[in-house]
């Protein structure tokens, strides 16, 4: 049984999903403006291996992270370098999935780019404002928070750091003076001179960013998903008013479990780029392997933060060794001249063994504390290399084919046991049933779309399409499930 710490209200909860045997997960991406870094791996690491988990567990994901390719920081440096916002996108895009290959992170159901979605963010903000929870100032258009009774108590343990106060949370800058209540947040931003602009029902302009996440959530996932995800800065106030804009058009609970992962920190600080304090993950990679960054990154309880020191690395680096060198050892371990004697001690062998193989299940059914079920995977090898290792034939056949089987499933999450695995990962073809998977979830979400536009004539002929290629679809309402015929 999983159980997740709702970030929203403080506790940990059995995880009962909307639709049985599936998972709905959004996690908010990264503004697409520069390389990422080595903060950027640890979120995305963390809610890899919880995606991954589920997996594990039996269930179906659908894993949504976004791209916001649309923002302040964006146009500046695109001005600065003399290339558009599209271009400077496509760059850091092609960066970001680089990392993600290189830390074997699995790629996303759907990666929306915001600027894909304008029109859909337009119709959103038209239901807002039939609604009666928007208004117009000096041509924008802004969230009037001052219409939800509970907005001031989402989060309402949020972390502010000493140098700001609970109003510098949301100021936005240019648009605090524009706002009737400093809470309110702006949903379309008027066009200035020289920055890309739509055209909308309020006059050219471009989103806010608060709006984008809320639309690619919904339209990709439904109404009410099960899992957001993102980093502990999110709390509030983005994810605050993806709660207030979601549910004041829908009336409908927008996220079941909110997942919060903390900060990667330099000298206790938080990295970031607009401290200069960050570590090019590209530059990680030269120094050392992705399998040992993501090892590095599981080992800390994604809740809390990580303060990274390179002097740690090195011991790091050994604690990785010993669990390859385990496995390795474990693999040419020699039982076949036992197999159906009796053997002193086995009983004693099997029931230690399940025990911390129980332990380490329960510590990730519990808000996956990946650290401390890493414990018990240590205690697997320090029991193994003192017990049975160290002496001739103590274990059977049994024994050592249902630990081999055991590792080699839970690195399926964890992704740093077996390396060979990962070296012949491009090869052994699991890079394209995750691009296979990724592209008839594309093609089902188009179908989706189709149907609701009434067009069944063209979305049967999809369906028939994906019959004919072997892909038996289940339609459930206004959703879907596939396998392989």
């Amino acid at each position: 049984m999983i159980k997740i710490f709702n970030d929203l209200k403080n506790e940990l909860k059995e995880f009962k999903p909307i639709k049985q045997g599936s998972v709905s997960m959004y996690v908010c991406g990264v503004t697409v403006y520069d390389a990422p870094h080595l903060g950027h791996a640890r979120s995305a690491v963390a809610f890899d291996l919880i995606r991954k988990y589920f997996e594990y567990k039996g269930y179906r994901v659908k894993y949504v992270m976004n791209y916001t390719d649309i923002d302040d920081k964006m146009i500046n440096r695109a001005n600065d370098r003399g290339i558009t916002i599209y271009e400077l996108a496509q760059e850091s895009i092609v960066q970001y999935e680089e990392m993600q290959r290189a830390l074997f992170i699995k790629s996303p159901t759907v990666k929306p780019r915001a600027t894909d979605e304008i029109p859909d963010m337009i119709k959103y903000i038209k239901k807002l404002d039939k609604k009666g929870f928007t208004y117009e100032s000096q041509g924008s258009v802004y969230f009037d928070t001052g219409k939800m009774e509970n907005y001031k108590s989402l989060f309402q343990k949020k972390e502010i750091s000493e140098q700001d106060t609970e109003d510098e949370q949301f100021t936005q800058s240019e648009f605090a003076k524009d706002k009737k209540n400093i809470e309110d947040f702006v949903l379309w931003k008027k066009e200035k001179p020289g920055e890309p602009s739509w055209d909308s029902p309020w006059g050219k302009g471009r989103p806010g960013w608060h709006i984008e996440c809320s639309v690619m959530a919904m339209k990709y996932l439904g109404e009410t998903i099960d899992i957001h995800g993102g980093g502990k800065d999110l709390k509030r106030p983005h994810h605050q008013n993806e709660i207030a804009q979601s549910e004041s058009v829908t009336g409908k609970t927008f996220v079941n479990y909110w997942m919060h992962n903390g900060f990667l920190n330099i000298d206790d600080t938080k990295m970031s780029k607009s401290l200069g304090n960050f570590i090019s993950l590209m530059d990680m990679l030269k120094k050392h392997s992705g399998v040992f960054l993501r090892y590095y990154l599981i080992n800390s309880y994604y809740q809390r933060p990580i303060n990274f020191s390179m002097d740690k690395m090195d011991q790091t680096l050994q604690s990785l060794k010993k669990i390859q060198r385990f496995y390795k050892n474990l693999n040419e371990y020699s039982a076949s001249n036992v197999k159906g004697k009796s053997i002193k001690g086995i009983s004693e062998h099997k029931k230690q063994i399940k025990d911390f193989k129980e332990q380490f299940i329960d510590a990730m059914d519990t808000d996956f504390n990946s650290p401390k079920a890493m414990g018990y995977l240590f205690s697997i090898i320090n029991y193994f290399n003192k017990s049975i290792f160290t002496k001739e034939n103590q274990i059977s056949v049994e024994i050592k084919e249902d630990l081999i089987e055991f590792l080699d499933g839970i690195d399926n999450f964890l992704g740093f046991i077996n390396p060979q695995v990962k070296e012949e990962q491009e090869e052994s073809g699991s890079i394209w049933k995750d691009r296979f998977e990724e592209l008839t979830n594309t093609i089902l979400d188009f179908r989706k779309e189709v149907k609701n536009a009434k067009n069944f004539e063209l979305a049967d002929q999809i369906r028939d399409l994906l019959i004919k290629a072997g892909i038996k679809i289940s339609d459930q309402g206004n959703d879907y499930s596939w396998e392989i015929a």
